[in-house]
């Protein structure tokens, strides 16, 4: 039991003293008057009262009464032990962006690539500080930060994720060398309460396979490591042009034959790539699915603890019961003074 403002207590022993002594000097002055009418034997006859006893039962109820009031003015509560908090979950996450010359698509404003940028962005202000990576991948994979918490340093990374980076001759999006690679990244972030997990962001125009992509993906879910696709890009598709560049010329993107190549968004392939890892999909324009990533991310993978009951007495108001206390003992000490019926006094006078 603590006291919000424990200065009532010194007070309350104040009064229980003063109470005592004021009762003492009261009993004296009973006893004088019982010497000025003449003694016991004609205080008994005069009075129905005993002036020479000391009341020790008023005492007591009067003390207890102070005690109790000054305990109640001091605002008591129950000194429970505080509660333990929760367990935080350790994630780590690697961000692993679509570089290839379909990111540079215009069908999304200014391109593919710089709405990816755009929301590895956001991911790594929602994830605060838990352990996040960085790796970019087309035709074969870049690695810009292994998982940490330098969230300043990622920030200026994405930085440097611009259009040039991408090249004419990748042979398209092989999503199944990202989700490899991205594993790896995570492979030394296991250990017990450790949510791992991989963010892909790409237009899923894949230069392999479908069957290798979702291989991928089910191998690293099978290794404890959840996989969430964002999608960019429209159905309609557009044509992409590239930026000039170092050493290079840049220009529309076109095939063998001279004709401007369309990409598109390959939905279905990147929502059934998720599905096989256990992950989410989302569109980048959708902005409640992106935050389902999020959610998804930032979910405690860790039980529940069990909230500690509180015992039953603590929830009993401990001012209630000492104010309670304290005029029951004021009643008990004013009651002292009802005399019994007169039959009663004579019989026991008698006795």
């Amino acid at each position: 039991m603590t006291f919000s403002n424990p200065a009532f207590l010194a007070f309350g022993v104040g009064l229980a003293m003063l109470v005592v002594v004021s009762l003492w000097s009261h009993a004296r002055r009973r006893r004088r008057l019982a010497e000025f009418l003449g003694g016991c034997r004609a205080v008994d006859r005069l009075s129905g009262s005993n002036l020479y006893r000391l009341r020790v039962e008023r005492m007591i109820l009067l003390g207890v009464a102070a005690l109790a009031l000054s305990a109640a003015a001091a605002e008591p509560r129950w000194d429970l032990p505080a509660a333990a908090p929760p367990p935080q979950a350790s994630r780590s996450v690697v961000l692993a962006i679509d570089i290839s010359a379909s990111m540079q698509a215009t069908d999304v404003r200014p391109t593919r690539l710089a709405q990816a940028v755009r929301i590895a962005g956001d991911l790594i202000e929602v994830l605060e500080t838990d352990r996040v990576g960085l790796l970019l991948f087309a035709g074969s994979s870049y690695t810009l930060a292994p998982p940490t918490r330098d969230h300043a340093a990622l920030a200026y990374f994405l930085q440097g994720v611009t259009p040039t980076m991408a090249s004419v001759y990748d042979p398209g999006t092989l999503v199944s060398i990202g989700v490899r690679e991205a594993a790896a990244l995570l492979a030394s972030e296991g250990g017990q309460g450790v949510k791992r997990a991989i963010v892909l962001i790409t237009d899923g125009e894949a230069g392999e396979r479908e069957q290798a992509a979702t291989a991928s993906a089910r191998r690293a879910a099978a290794d404890g490591i959840e996989i969430h696709v964002i999608g960019v890009g429209t159905y309609r598709g557009t044509g992409m042009v590239l930026p000039d560049g170092s050493y290079r010329k840049g220009g529309p993107v076109v095939d063998a034959t001279g004709v401007p190549v369309t990409s598109r968004l390959r939905e279905p392939r990147l929502q059934r790539l998720a599905q096989a890892a256990g992950g989410v999909y989302t569109h980048a324009s959708d902005e409640g699915g992106v935050r389902a990533v999020q959610r998804a991310l930032t979910a405690s993978t860790s039980e529940p603890s069990a909230e500690a009951v509180p015992p039953a007495w603590s929830r009993f108001d401990l001012t209630f019961w000492f104010a309670l206390g304290a005029l029951i003992c004021l009643l008990s000490e004013s009651l002292l003074d009802v005399r019994g019926p007169r039959v009663l006094i004579a019989a026991r006078r008698a006795a």
